[in-house]
């Protein structure tokens, strides 16, 4: 059931929302995850249209009650033809170009925006008054049926972009796919009425092209944390033994340091494992009794091809994904966490994964350059130094290992300031997401 208004919240309630997410759990996309504990926490009614993906891999763990604060949820089914496979087959064979167009205009998804849009219209046809649209990227297809339904409907409309879209550094546009999607994303930013993005780095880097007036329209809303969903919290510790090998160490004298999730783009290990080698250089015995984990690859190779096979024996240990859930219990469960990313002169990116390190109240370390994450590490206690930059990451890995050492008998205590990461947590992110629906009610 859709949640009533809050009584004692200020002012009046925000207006019935009307949603759109290609993502929405069961779907396992790191997208997934924010749409729903954003909706959960809205105090506005809301009828959301997201995805049917067949074939897609699933996660019940990510929100176990998606949908039962949501007034209505269609699911529109995505699954390509036999013709659209075999034309993708032959075009990827024959002619790339025509390929990258079809697929990177903005993404392989755009068979859904018509589905889609009648299935969101079709919900205000039956009833279903809503006051304000929001549509959710990534895939940015989300968008283009709010620019659909924005000329149906004329309804105000809220775009949320969790990355950039053209100018996304790890994800570089060229030739005709540039030009196409750099008209979509144009037509989205001067069609919606509010532009939400999840870092000030992020709205200067997307709107830096575009008139200063269309700045008034964006606003920021950083990704969020449920506490609730970290077990060992609440619910007394995590039973590890199902999620990775050879994880009853963590509560041995080895000092687990994780990294969680899979590496895209020109991220990549490597200058952690540069770090590692400088800090042995100067001092073999500096990592004594430190395994450093990984969890979620995709791809385990990345790790040899990084360097990782020159770690001394036992240093290294990996693991395959895990329901979210148990993500977030390998999180709480570690002594510290890692964020790794490319070396760039500036990064806008702040990603899900260090909100739900922040929610988890574990050690950070960043390897990561100057920036939104940079920034927040700090804010929180953490350590950063640029990835480029191996006589410094080695320096704050070696910074951070001794305090790892110095908490062991405190491990299970919070970690962070509990101002900076109370920022983050889910209420109040969807409070101000309300308020956001609120500027545009009426």
């Amino acid at each position: 059931m859709a949640p009533d208004h809050d009584p004692n919240a200020a002012g009046p309630p925000p207006p019935n929302l009307l949603a759109v997410s290609f993502a929405f759990p069961p779907l396992a996309y790191p997208r997934s995850i924010q749409v729903a504990r954003l909706l959960k926490h809205s105090s506005a009614r809301t009828a959301l249209v997201c995805a049917d993906e067949r074939g897609a891999r699933r996660d019940e763990t990510i929100e176990r009650d998606a949908e039962g604060r949501l007034a209505r949820v269609v699911r529109v089914r995505f699954a390509p033809g036999r013709l659209r496979r075999e034309a993708d087959r032959l075009a990827r064979r024959l002619r790339p170009p025509l390929w990258d167009r079809w697929n990177r205009s903005p993404d392989q998804y755009r068979g859904w925006v018509g589905p889609a849009a009648t299935a969101a219209e079709g919900l205000v046809g039956a009833g279903f008054g809503a006051g304000v649209l929001a549509t959710f990227s990534q895939p940015a297809t989300s968008h283009l049926v709010g620019l659909e339904l924005k000329e149906r409907l004329g309804l105000p409309w809220v775009a949320h972009f969790s990355d950039p879209w053209v100018g996304n550094p790890f994800h570089r546009l060229e030739g005709e796919v540039a030009r196409v999607n750099a008209e979509l994303e144009r037509r989205v930013v001067e069609r919606a009425d509010r532009l939400v993005f999840t870092s000030e780095e992020t709205i200067e880097l997307v709107l830096r092209n575009y008139p200063p007036a269309l700045a008034a329209k964006a606003r920021v809303l950083p990704q969020c944390f449920d506490e609730s969903q970290y077990a060992g919290r609440h619910h007394g510790p995590a039973d590890e033994s199902k999620s990775t090998p050879d994880s009853s160490a963590a509560a041995g004298p080895t000092l687990i340091v994780r990294h969680l999730g899979t590496f895209y783009g020109r991220r990549s290990p490597e200058h952690l494992f540069r770090a590692v080698a400088a800090l042995l250089a100067a001092d073999p015995s500096a990592l004594a009794g430190v395994r450093f984990e990984f969890n979620g690859l995709s791809n385990f190779d990345v790790l040899r091809d990084a360097g990782g096979d020159a770690l001394p024996a036992g240093m290294l240990s990996v693991g395959p994904a895990v329901p979210y859930l148990d993500s977030l219990a390998l999180m709480r469960s570690a002594d510290g966490l890692l964020i790794l990313d490319a070396p760039a002169e500036r990064s806008v990116f702040l990603p899900s994964k260090l909100i739900d390190y922040a929610g988890a109240a574990r050690p950070v370390l960043g390897l990561t350059p100057e920036g939104a994450a940079a920034s927040l590490i700090r804010r929180l206690g953490g350590w950063v130094a640029d990835p480029a930059d191996t006589p410094r990451a080695a320096e704050a890995l070696a910074s951070f290992v001794a305090f790892l050492r110095s908490r062991r008998a405190a491990r299970d205590e919070d970690w962070g300031n509990p101002e900076v990461r109370a920022e983050y947590e889910a209420a109040r992110l969807a409070a101000r997401f309300d308020e956001i629906l609120k500027e545009l009610a009426g």
